[in-house]
């Protein structure tokens, strides 16, 4: 039940996002690149993979707690090549899921969401691990609050950004630059969260990282709000020509 203060959050997020998306909001033209930097973010993704194959005394994995609790690599890797190219093929977004149904009426992204939800729903009631309520869950705190505030952020950031985190891995795979380099950021980030203490916990989310969640919904905003209403002479003429063809 934690979860759905978070999907309300979430879909509040959304909803903020394609109000500013209806508003003009965009982050440019996007154009075209040199082949080879379409490759750069599986190789460096094939890269890491090696090392933790090779497991070198200097990398370091957790020993303890959720970080150590994971499906062999050959497993996890086998799992994700098929979720991946589902994904791929399916366009399978969630944050655009919401964006679809709010902006056009199309429940078509929407759907797989249902999907995914129903089958988790039915795995947990299979093996034993569906405990309704709010205490006592996983990883999971009661501060609905925060559940609230932390997945408006994310789904505001994701609209704006174009797709959720999964469409943006799926994206940066089919080669696009910018979704490698948004990636590439959400990994910084999730490190930086957890070593600086930013992170939630099933003890609650930590002075830090109510800060950081005010501190992002503002920079968000602010970014919104720029890139919307505030229009430089080059975005202007853009502007101009779509609107005349």
């Amino acid at each position: 039940l934690n979860a759905l203060l978070g999907l309300a959050g979430l879909a509040a997020g959304v909803g903020i996002g394609v109000f500013f998306i209806g508003k003009g909001f965009s982050l440019g033209r996007a154009l075209p690149q040199n082949r080879s930097n379409g490759y750069l973010f599986t190789f460096v993704i094939a890269f890491i993979l090696l090392i933790v194959l090779a497991a070198p005394a200097w990398f370091f994995a957790s020993k303890e707690g959720p970080g150590s609790m994971h499906a062999s690599v050959l497993l996890s890797l086998g799992a994700g090549l098929l979720v991946g190219a589902l994904a791929q093929r399916s366009r399978l977004c969630f944050v655009g899921g919401i964006r679809d149904l709010i902006m056009f009426r199309d429940t078509y992204l929407f759907t797989g969401m249902a999907v995914i939800f129903v089958t988790a729903l039915i795995g947990s009631l299979l093996v034993g691990k569906f405990h309704l309520g709010f205490e006592n869950q996983p990883l999971a705190h009661t501060q609905g609050v925060w559940n609230f505030l932390g997945m408006t952020l994310a789904g505001w950031a994701s609209v704006l950004l174009g797709g959720c985190p999964l469409r943006q891995l799926v994206s940066a795979a089919e080669g696009n630059t910018d979704s490698a380099v948004t990636v590439f950021g959400l990994i910084l980030g999730a490190a930086f969260a957890h070593n600086f203490k930013l992170a939630a916990a099933p003890t609650g989310v930590p002075a830090g990282g109510q800060y950081a969640v005010v501190i992002g919904l503002v920079v968000v905003a602010l970014i919104a709000v720029a890139l919307t209403y505030v229009k430089t002479p080059v975005q202007g003429r853009v502007a101009s020509g779509q609107k005349a063809c």
